[in-house]
């Protein structure tokens, strides 16, 4: 990849957990000239794709570098929710390749140095030639009701006020369904039915492709996990605690949904 800058560029630089973009911006993202006097502290670069007549590419500079004062520094998940969903996609990708590429620097075989392919996001071992590719990790979340009463819990590491679903990763050997019945049962004590598909999202916080599904409640007493949960409770649609902290995540789209159907 060539390190000049072309006009139609426009980079994703990352630094540190966040977003730099340039304040009143009109575009969330810097332009070639914008990214100009940073090009020299890119820790690692990569190109994303192309959207209108844009070039896009990501990049991330070292935690403790300044950049010109016209540009600040945006937190990736406040950044999110202030993007449209084609620009969201770009810097969810942009947030995984980076973060991929910055973990897998020595291979986990033999601990020799990986390289970049130029083509493809791939690192490959220059001594025993293993490749590693960005990581996916497969996880569900599941919105249980009861007639007008949804189940909400709250973790132990949530923000003050902040309750969600019941998610987890997909373990080895488990396809998504039996997935979904294993947290449930393991987290809230509870049986499910109807199980019924939602949709996903890509959430690189680390590195999620979260699967949704919705399903009533069946059967058995709920016993929250106090080693998952903090608590979990059913709550009428009129009467929710917190929802999610963040605005545009999926378990926001399926409680948004669950008020509507219910709501008259």
């Amino acid at each position: 990849m060539t390190n000049k800058l072309e006009k139609s560029d426009c980079w994703l630089i990352l630094q540190n957990n966040c977003l730099l973009l340039k304040e009143n911006y009109s575009i969330p993202c810097l332009t070639a000239s914008e990214t100009a006097s940073l090009s020299n502290l890119f820790l690692r670069r990569y190109p994303l794709g192309s959207l209108h007549h844009y070039n896009l590419y990501c990049a991330e500079i070292p935690i403790d570098c300044s950049f010109p004062q016209m540009i600040s520094a945006f937190p990736l998940k406040k950044a999110l929710e202030h993007m449209n969903n084609e620009w969201r996609h770009f810097l969810i990708k942009a947030h995984a390749i980076i973060n991929w590429d910055k973990n897998h620097q020595y291979c986990g075989h033999c601990g020799s140095k990986t390289i970049p392919k130029t083509s493809i996001f791939e690192r490959v071992c220059n001594k025993c030639a293993l490749s590693f590719f960005p990581r996916i990790s497969p996880s569900i979340i599941v919105r249980i009701t009861k007639g007008e009463e949804i189940l909400m819990a709250r973790g132990h590491h949530f923000a003050p006020g902040v309750y969600g679903l019941i998610a987890g990763f997909v373990e080895v050997g488990e396809n998504i369904e039996e997935a979904i019945h294993r947290e449930v049962k393991e987290e809230v004590g509870i049986e499910i039915n109807n199980l019924h598909y939602f949709g996903s999202q890509s959430w690189p916080f680390p590195d999620s492709l979260m699967i949704a599904f919705t399903a009533d409640y069946r059967s058995g007493e709920l016993v929250s996990d106090t080693n998952e949960l903090e608590e979990a409770n059913w709550y009428h649609y009129h009467k929710l605690p917190g929802g999610p902290s963040s605005s545009i995540s999926i378990a926001t789209q399926l409680i948004e949904d669950f008020i509507k159907t219910r709501s008259p």
